[in-house]
């Protein structure tokens, strides 16, 4: 679950684009601990449009060849982590654990890893005797 709501960072944007109030000001009017995430959410409205904004309730599984085609660029074009994300259309924070994988375990900490809790045992084979 999101820290805050898709409406809030819609409202808190808007209310920036209408140009009567500063990103500071909004953070101090809302009470917000930082300036950050509202600085991050008008970046991302200006770059990919409000309905970026709009939290997404799926989760999306990414191959390898895209992870490192992310990395790639990150690392070509010397742009920001979160740059990065805004062009590519995903979350800062998964850029993040790609490049913290990449750089700790190569191209293999890039590879998809089963979801889940492994099994305690390992199933046994029934044997199956023809009558």
């Amino acid at each position: 679950m999101t820290k805050y709501s898709s409406e809030f960072k819609v409202k808190l944007v808007n209310e920036y684009f209408d140009g009567q109030i500063s990103i500071l000001g909004l953070s101090k009017k809302y009470g917000m601990p930082s300036k950050s995430p509202i600085y991050h959410w008008v970046h991302e409205a200006e770059a990919n449009g409000l309905n970026y904004l709009i939290t997404k309730k799926s989760h999306k599984e990414y191959s390898q060849d895209f992870k490192l085609s992310v990395i790639e660029y990150h690392k070509l074009h010397e742009i920001s982590r979160f740059d990065t994300a805004i062009y590519f259309k995903i979350s800062p924070s998964q850029v993040n654990s790609w490049i913290y994988r990449y750089n700790h375990y190569g191209v293999i900490g890039l590879k998809r890893r089963p979801r889940g809790r492994r099994p305690l045992m390992a199933k046994k084979k029934k044997n199956q005797t023809a009558f």
